[in-house]
């Protein structure tokens, strides 16, 4: 037989291999997920055994599907980050005011974080030398649309920032990201002593919203409560500095 007639048959079953090993990744990694949420308590480890009993795989069979652990827990570190991604989307979207979507967002994180413990504790772990991680990579989105939420303030108020404020801007928006994430980190390890999570979650929103305010009042700049669906979209556009340092 002519190898055109059999490449076919080898490029199918190449295809269907690839399929099985990314649904049965897919069935692995969400029995880790299980296992976190249910069974372990933030901070402990969490074994092949655990996850190997819960997905129904002998613990040798997992590593046909990763190459070793770390793959299997960086794998994990990201299906957790997309769960938060996928969590945050809705809260992004640029309804309501300025201040709304500061409080929204950093409730939404804050409610999130509470509610999963063990998969926030175990995405921070460090699984692996390489960068970015999971949690840089999402730290990033999450710093790019803080970015986009400053361009959109600047537009409503029709004002623009020097370049080399613009230059600043990302550096500023990294760690209002890691401040706010550094701080529920904190909030969420405490016990007797804890605030509650809606006293919590407003005064944290609270703090980054002045921090907004501040940039804009010391660059005078007012950011008037006008609903942010009302900003005209070439207006937004527009406010977009030139050299492309917000891309």
């Amino acid at each position: 037989m002519s190898d055109g007639g059999s490449r076919p048959k080898s490029d199918g079953r190449k295809r269907r291999w690839e399929q099985h090993n990314t649904d049965r990744r897919r069935h692995i990694i969400a029995a880790a997920m299980t296992v976190l949420a249910r069974d372990i308590a933030p901070g402990e480890r969490l074994t092949t055994a655990q996850i190997s009993a819960e997905a129904g795989v002998h613990r040798t069979g997992l590593y046909r599907h990763f190459r070793d652990r770390t793959d299997l827990d960086t794998a994990i570190q990201r299906a957790i980050c997309d769960q938060l991604t996928a969590a945050l989307v809705t809260s992004f979207e640029l309804t309501g005011t300025p201040r709304d979507v500061v409080h929204r967002t950093v409730s939404t994180y804050v409610r999130w974080v509470a509610e999963h413990p063990a998969w926030t504790r175990f995405v921070e772990q460090d699984v692996s030398a390489e960068s970015p991680t999971p949690l840089e990579e999402t730290n990033a989105m999450l710093a790019e649309q803080l970015e986009a939420s400053v361009a959109a303030f600047l537009a409503i108020v029709h004002a623009d920032l020097t370049a080399d404020d613009w230059s600043l801007v990302r550096p500023w928006v990294a760690g209002l990201v890691s401040g706010c994430m550094g701080a529920v980190r904190s909030w969420s390890g405490q016990t007797e002593s804890r605030t509650g999570l809606d006293h919590f979650a407003t005064f944290l929103a609270d703090t980054i919203w002045l921090q907004v305010k501040g940039l804009g009042a010391s660059r005078g700049i007012a950011i008037p409560q006008v609903p942010l669906e009302t900003v005209p979209l070439d207006t937004v556009r527009e406010a977009q500095p030139n050299d492309g340092s917000l891309r």
